[in-house]
Parts: C-alpha cells; sequence; structure tokens
C-alpha cells in the first residue's frame, strides 16, 4: 500500500526586476544611471516584497560595481556585487524588510540608488474625494508598510490632499499613484508641516510621487494646481445632456414653424 503524506509548503510569489546600467554611466554629467525596466524609472530607487530579486545588468563599456551603503554612505558589507564587466550582470534577492542603499564602488560616487523592501504590494484608498464629484470618488494607490487612514483631507480652496499614516513606519519614503483627475501638476510636498523634496514622474493617467519620510511622520499634504474638477463629472454629463436636450427642442420647435 502507497501512503501519501501530505506535506504543507507555504508558497510565496517571488518577483524578477531588473535594473540596468545604460551607456555613458562612467560619466557624472550623464542624464542619468540607472534605468528600471518595468516602470521606466531613472533615479536608482526600486519598491519591492521580501523574496524579489533584483538584477542588475551592465550595459555600460566600463566596470561597474553595486555596492551596499548605509543610509550616510558608508559601505557596510550587506552586499556587492565585485566589478560587472560590460554585457555582464549582478543579482541579488532580498528577503528583509528595510531600506537598502547602494551605490558603484568603482570611483562613480555619483551612482547611487535604493531598494525598499516593504511588507505589502500596493495598498488602495477607494472613493477618494466622493463629497465633490456627486459620490463618485478615485482610487488612490500608495506603496507602504503600513496602511494610510482612509479618511483623506481635500482643501479645494488650497488645492491639496492630507493624508495621514496610521503608526511609524519602516520605510524611508511613501509611493503614491494619484489619478490626474483627482489632483494636477502636483508641485509642493509637506511633511508634518515641512516642505521635502519629491521624486515625480507622469503620465496622462496618473502622477507617480515619492516622498522621503521618518519613522515617525505622520501627515503628508499634498498640494497641486488643483485638486476635483470645478463640476463633478456626474453634474457635468448631466449639465451637457440638458444643453443639449434644449438646444435639440428649440431646433425642432424652429423647424415646425
Amino acid at each position: 500500500m502507497l501512503v501519501l503524506i501530505p506535506i504543507n509548503t507555504a508558497v510565496f510569489a517571488q518577483t524578477s526586476h531588473t535594473i540596468t546600467i545604460p551607456s555613458g554611466s562612467l560619466y557624472s554629467s550623464s542624464s542619468y544611471f540607472w534605468v528600471n525596466e518595468l516602470t521606466g524609472d531613472t533615479t536608482g530607487e526600486i519598491t519591492i516584497s521580501p523574496g524579489d530579486t533584483i538584477t542588475w545588468i551592465n550595459e555600460d563599456s566600463a566596470f561597474h560595481t553595486v555596492t551596499s551603503v548605509d543610509s550616510l554612505g558608508n559601505i557596510d558589507g550587506i552586499f556587492d556585487s565585485s566589478f560587472i564587466r560590460s554585457g555582464d550582470s549582478y543579482s541579488k534577492e532580498f528577503t528583509d524588510v528595510g531600506d537598502f542603499y547602494y551605490f558603484c564602488d568603482n570611483n562613480h560616487p555619483w551612482m547611487t540608488g535604493v531598494v525598499h523592501v516593504v511588507n505589502s504590494n500596493t495598498r488602495l484608498i477607494e472613493n477618494v474625494g466622493s463629497e465633490f464629484n456627486d459620490g463618485l470618488g478615485f482610487n488612490v494607490e500608495y506603496i507602504l508598510d503600513v496602511p494610510l487612514e482612509n479618511n483623506v483631507l481635500i482643501d479645494d480652496v488650497k488645492n491639496t490632499l492630507t493624508f495621514t499614516i496610521s503608526k511609524d513606519t519602516k520605510n524611508s519614503q511613501i509611493v503614491f499613484i494619484l489619478p490626474v483627475e483627482l489632483i494636477e501638476n502636483p508641485s509642493i510636498v509637506w511633511v508634518d508641516g515641512d516642505v521635502v523634496d519629491m521624486t515625480l514622474t507622469s503620465t496622462e493617467i496618473n502622477t507617480r510621487i515619492i516622498v522621503p519620510l521618518d519613522a515617525n511622520s505622520k501627515e503628508i499634504k499634498i498640494m497641486g494646481s488643483y485638486v476635483i474638477p470645478e463640476f463633478g463629472f456626474l453634474t457635468i454629463g448631466i449639465l451637457s445632456i440638458g444643453i443639449f436636450s434644449s438646444l435639440f427642442l428649440i431646433r425642432s420647435k424652429f423647424l415646425m414653424l
């Protein structure tokens, strides 16, 4: 008799990410030194989950390294690729949560980046701004190891969105993905009342903002050129239908004369 013994195995989804070191990175005057193949981001920063692997591919003519440093730029020995020749690559699996800074230790100190490893995937706040938009709100995505409060304060006079972090974070940044219909041209970000430098990339659909944080940061305020359209989309639709109907009736009466 064959006895089958079930084995309980935990399975975790793991993802591979690719960052390219582009041609010309050996020159400090180059416009960028890293390219995230998935997002096109050129800051050298990437947010991943525990168990994910990053592969750095050297497409430059010079040797480069991916060398781990602490937040002050001191080599900490957590990982080091040694020399990556042109056309070669280096892969590293990240299992621990935290922020892992790196740079090129081959006389290219301007080549810096950071890997943010967070415990969760993209989080979501639903129906943001519904009170201004006839009950129809927007979804705001963000990446952080702790959740934000669901109540987002919207000031349609000062054109700001205010988010609140529910508890202390282990990450040094938060990534927001904001619909352009919710906030247009974000330009200033405050963290607990202080203006901070942000990283911003935009598409026709949304704006991706990376905001630096401290462990005890609590309030994040983002200002744009406007928040929420002056008229809700549903209101605009109803108004348009009313105008069209009125014009149609006037035209019909005119033709009957």
